[in-house]
């Protein structure tokens, strides 16, 4: 679990690191990623319920203490190879939802209350061997995989953003599959499972 986890955690991270070049706003963003193996990062604000996302069938509750360190100690490494940041979520308690500052009930939000520049807090699960769960089999937008015999991992990555317009947090399934040829896992889909603004 140790050497798939510490693969599959530099994959995401490595793909987060470099964002699609069309997103200009996603590349300007500051990143920081939680080395803890966890699924989801809680509320929003203080005052917003909290986001139900998805578990698949394996989580952080099936590993030992000491299993659930090692794992975060060697995410910590690798975000120090990677010269990525560690750490837990931005908070802006009076930063409201990215949604709720376009509806007319936002009369109640504090205008300095949100960043002047967009930052990201990501969080990554454990990995699970497979497809995962069914829903992500439901919610996938692509034709089945085209290798059934290939190495398939499924981890759930969640994203919160935050900055002048508010805040958001999205939940995706990542699946991965290892490629024959080179050996290395890469990134085949994100698909997206909860989100809130």
């Amino acid at each position: 679990m140790l050497a798939t986890d510490a693969e599959v955690f530099e994959t995401v991270v490595r793909n987060e690191l470099s964002p699609d070049p069309a997103d200009s706003v996603a590349s300007l963003r500051v990143m920081r990623v939680d080395s803890r193996p966890v699924t989801d990062n809680g509320d929003l604000s203080p005052n917003s319920a909290r986001p139900t996302g998805f578990d698949l069938d394996q989580g952080v509750d099936s590993l030992s203490e000491a299993s659930v360190a090692r794992i975060a100690d060697q995410r910590k490494a690798i975000l120090r190879d990677l010269r990525a940041e560690e750490g837990g979520p931005f908070t802006y308690p009076g930063c409201p939802g990215a949604r709720s500052r376009t509806s007319a009930d936002s009369a109640g939000a504090s205008p300095g209350a949100c960043p002047s520049t967009w930052r990201r807090y990501i969080t990554v699960g454990i990995p699970y061997r497979g497809t995962a769960a069914a829903i992500v089999d439901k919610l996938r937008t692509r034709a089945p995989l085209p290798d059934s015999s290939a190495e398939v991992w499924t981890v759930l990555v969640a994203e919160n953003s935050v900055g002048p317009s508010g805040q958001d947090w999205r939940q995706y399934a990542w699946l991965l599959r290892r490629d024959p040829e080179n050996g290395r896992l890469a990134l085949i889909e994100k698909v997206l499972l909860s989100w809130a603004e």
